[in-house]
């Protein structure tokens, strides 16, 4: 027996020091452990609204909680909500006038779901107002208690379960209790799905959850196994845990046990196990860099990108000259192109110069790189201008919405290099085939309404100047 109420005193003495501990805290913070903006904006306005409607309170605060008493006992709450306001303005730091106002509006039957959320709002505006200036522990219960219930009422459920959580922290009850673990079975920190990223050079599995993990600082990885593998290679981000390091072809076992943290204090309730295959990549073609400078003269190439396919359509516009400042000002430069945008481009600023398929080597989900020799294509047709060329995987359908592998690139014998300074503008010209300075050369500077501000020719330095005006 004597050890029992050892254990019974211990139990009590532990429970007291963790509420201690708790105050101390939150003395030493300042501030209180549930703190939520949005309510602390609400309860300034809520406290001035009660004051605007009650005016001048005459009556003594005992009359009114008379009136209000027998407002409730004929469930005449609108009456009884009025009388209470009255008190609230009369003594706003008796927090029991608060908490009361916070239970009676709930017990208000709404007409409309515009009036349903208004009371679910101003109930828990009053509790949280109870919350913050009360010292009294049973009092802080309560009022969080109420907020959960009003934030639960409007499926709003992280802060419902956070409420709730600190609430039974403060007091432990056993319907409450077994209130907040249903909710957070349904709405708390849980796995919510699980993706594979089979179409990467690397495969990998990552798996979502509700709420974001702990850093990078922290190991989750006891809490993963891989069949044959005792430490899986795993990446955290934000939400997800990523499994890393699978392989195209291959099947595995993978298993999240129960236990793992998350940032909102709760950890995951249950294992899960998954049984994943990583299937072969999808055939796949894309360009290495955005923007190529090909020379008009030399060789000429641009490396195409392919996986698990035979052969790539390409196909090659040119933008016209008329056309180019429009492309750049709109923002259609180096960026990716569906079907549609491309029909649209030939009608209006381009023209196809050449369009055919490119025989490429395949290596199962393997990355296979292979240079378009795009001046044998083109041949003659290739003058200087701006191109743009997109590729995709041959005989794979592609939607029109979809967005086509694209490379934009530009054929010319000069390369010129702009600088803007406090003086102007300066450019400068520069053979691509030599790297030697080109003189005698007319340059214009173009305004993006498509006009001509200036024209200046280059001198032995390959230089030319405009002055700002």
């Amino acid at each position: 027996m004597l050890v029992f109420v050892r254990a019974g005193i211990l139990a009590v003495f532990v429970a007291l020091v963790s509420i201690v501990m708790l105050l101390a805290a939150e003395a030493q913070s300042g501030q209180k452990a549930f703190v939520r903006d949005d309510l602390a904006d609400a309860a300034i306005k809520l406290e001035a609204q009660i004051k605007s409607e009650a005016g001048q309170v005459t009556r003594p605060a005992v009359a009114l909680r008379r009136d209000a008493d027998a407002a409730f006992a004929r469930n005449d709450f609108r009456n009884g909500l009025a009388l209470l306001g009255q008190i609230v303005a009369v003594a706003p730091q008796d927090t029991a006038n608060w908490l009361r106002l916070a239970r009676s509006v709930l017990q208000v039957r709404p007409s409309t779901d515009r009036e349903r959320t208004t009371l679910f709002e101003r109930a828990a505006t009053a509790a949280y107002i109870a919350y913050q200036r009360t010292t009294n522990l049973a009092e802080e219960a309560e009022a969080l208690q109420i907020v959960s219930r009003t934030f639960a009422d409007r499926s709003l459920w992280r802060p419902a379960l956070d409420a709730l959580r600190l609430s039974l922290d403060l007091r432990e009850v056993a319907e409450q209790r077994q209130q907040y673990e249903r909710m957070r079975e349904d709405h708390g920190f849980r796995l919510l799905d699980y993706s594979v990223d089979a179409d990467a050079a690397s495969p990998r599995a990552c798996f979502q959850f509700s709420e974001e993990l702990p850093g990078r600082r922290t190991d989750l990885s006891p809490f993963v196994s891989m069949g044959g593998t005792d430490r899986p290679a795993l990446t955290i981000e934000d939400k997800q845990i990523c499994v890393e390091g699978l392989k195209h072809g291959e099947r595995y076992n993978i298993t999240l046990r129960a236990g793992i943290p998350s940032v909102v204090r709760e950890t995951l309730s249950k294992s899960a196990e998954f049984n994943i295959y990583v299937r072969d990549r999808r055939p796949f073609v894309r360009f290495t860099s955005k923007a190529y400078v090909l020379p008009r003269t030399g060789q000429r190439g641009i490396p195409v990108v392919s996986v698990n396919t035979k052969a790539v359509g390409i196909e090659i516009y040119r933008i016209g000259d008329r056309n180019l400042l429009g492309t750049v000002v709109g923002g259609d430069f180096s960026r990716p192109f569906d079907r549609y945008q491309l029909n649209t481009l030939t009608e209006e600023r381009g023209v196809q110069v050449w369009k055919g398929e490119l025989a490429v080597e395949q290596s199962l989900n393997a990355d296979v790189t292979t240079a378009f020799p795009v001046g044998e294509a083109i041949g003659n047709n290739l003058s200087a201008g701006v191109y743009v060329m997109v590729a995709y995987a041959a005989g794979i359908p592609v939607d029109d919405s979809d967005d086509l592998a694209t490379q934009w690139f530009i054929v010319s014998d000069l390369g010129v290099s702009a600088f803007s300074g406090n003086d102007g503008v300066h450019a400068f010209v520069h053979s691509l085939e030599t790297a030697q300075p080109k003189g005698a050369l007319e340059v214009r500077l173009i305004s993006r309404s498509n006009e001509i501000l200036s024209v200046r020719r280059t001198d032995d330095a390959a230089t030319c100047s405009s002055t700002r005006r």
